[in-house]
């Protein structure tokens, strides 16, 4: 929460440049509110009398997703015209799930250029907060298959918990920047202004919408779009491809399994919407925003609203790398199916065979399957919870698909434009379901059984 505290800075300081006297108050309020109280609670706290497990790490995971949201609404109460709270921790959520969906209306659409700023910083935290999170508690507890987080980044430590995480923070803070740098100059060197250059940088790559008036924005030209459009694929892949390139293996990168299973994604559901008449520039555009969760437009045309619904939240059940910011279902647990489908063939022909599959370079057993089946299971439970919740809100048949699914898959491009006439239930209703997507569901199950918590 302190790095939260000290984010708001940045922000602070473009609103006493741009002169937003309300914004300035609106973050500094927040900035020394979340000071003291993290500070008291750190102060307080007395040395803890055993090392940290991961069940701890867990814990501090599921209540930093709870409460973030709610110590980074206050500027969007105070910045803004907004008299709802519940409409500022729905947009802090949204910033924070790198959902990006904005439910404040402003005049004449436009916002002040500090609380941008501010969603930005929100985009980071919690892209950081997500990949960090799959990198080293996850990857300890073995929550949705085991080896599906395993990096070389972490290993459990004999000493506390937390003492392995900083190496894993550093390795994630390193490769945004880096990121970013590259993405913005880029982007700036095609001919985008600065500020939405900036804006889109963030946005690939924390594959989120950070500007709340995407939707509206003027399309980029070609070119441009291009390069935010391969920003974005990178940002979806994370750690799958970053790890390769800093070992100096550009070919590993491309060639590891969730990059080639992700090209081919894009590849396939652009070949499907061809068939609706749409370009093949504007079919690509759409399949690479889509499968990467981010609510981008890259198309020239409003590709989105021609693609019928199955067909539109199937890419974002998918989603991108187990190590990254995108949402879904996730690549590599689509890979480990699909490789255990077709070892089950193989054994059609020869029934006592011994067939094993690897992922890479590690052997996967059947405690590995099982773990993909019972997460997918949860998944799709879940999915069908949330629109059981909110069909009881009145809405229509296919907005409680497209809510549903787009909350619990952090999809920007299914919740933008259909989230700012919801009631006080739905709203709430969809913040849980982005955190719990943000958690891969799976997480809240240990934390609801007493014996997980005594080891």
């Amino acid at each position: 929460m302190l790095v939260v505290a000290g984010s708001a800075l940045l922000p602070i300081a473009v609103a006493i440049v741009a002169g937003e006297t309300d914004q300035v108050i609106a973050l500094l309020v927040t900035t020394i509110g979340i000071a003291v109280l993290a500070s008291s609670v750190l102060l307080l706290t007395p040395r803890p009398s055993r090392k940290a497990r991961p069940s701890d790490a867990l814990a501090v995971v599921i209540i930093w997703w709870f409460i973030a949201p709610v110590a980074s609404a206050l500027p969007f109460v105070l910045g803004v015209a907004n008299g709802s709270l519940l409409n500022a921790i729905h947009e802090a959520a949204a910033c924070l799930t790198t959902s990006g969906q904005s439910v404040i209306r402003t005049e004449s659409n436009v916002w002040p250029v500090s609380l941008v700023f501010w969603r930005g910083v929100l985009h980071i935290i919690g892209g950081m907060a997500t990949i960090i999170t799959a990198a080293s508690v996850l990857a300890a507890i073995n929550l949705g298959g085991p080896g599906i987080h395993r990096t070389v980044l972490f290993t459990v430590p004999e000493s506390s918990f937390f003492d392995a995480v900083p190496r894993v923070a550093r390795s994630v803070s390193i490769m945004m920047l880096v990121f970013l740098i590259v993405l913005l100059g880029l982007l700036i060197m095609s001919g985008v202004p600065f500020p939405r250059a900036l804006s889109d940088a963030v946005s690939a790559m924390t594959t989120g919408a950070v500007d709340p008036n995407t939707v509206s924005r003027v399309s980029l030209q070609p070119f441009p779009s291009i390069i935010l459009g391969m920003g974005l694929i990178v940002g979806a892949l994370g750690l799958a491809v970053w790890l390769p390139l800093k070992d100096r293996k550009p070919r590993a990168a491309l060639m590891d399994p969730e990059t080639v299973t992700f090209l081919f994604l894009i590849t396939m559901f652009a070949a499907v919407v061809l068939l609706l008449g749409i370009g093949v520039g504007d079919a690509l555009a759409w399949a690479t925003s889509a499968l990467s969760t981010s609510g981008l437009i890259l198309s020239s045309a409003p590709t989105r609203d021609l693609v019928p619904l199955p067909i539109l939240v199937l890419p974002a059940l998918i989603g991108g790398s187990a190590l990254s910011a995108a949402g879904g279902v996730k690549i590599a647990r689509l890979i480990v199916l699909a490789r255990r489908a077709g070892q089950e063939f193989r054994q059609l022909g020869y029934r006592r065979s011994v067939l094993g599959f690897r992922f890479r370079d590690r052997e996967l057993d059947e405690r590995s399957v099982i773990g993909v089946w019972v997460y997918l299971v949860a998944y799709i439970v879940a999915v069908f919870i949330v629109m059981i919740g909110f069909s009881f809100q009145n809405l229509p048949f296919e907005e409680t698909i497209r809510l549903s699914i787009g909350g619990l898959t952090n999809s920007g491009a299914l919740l933008m434009g259909h989230t700012s006439d919801l009631g006080g239930g739905a709203t709430t209703l969809l913040i849980i379901s982005m955190i719990l997507g943000r958690l891969e569901i799976l997480a809240i199950i240990p934390a609801l059984s007493p014996s997980f918590w005594r080891g």
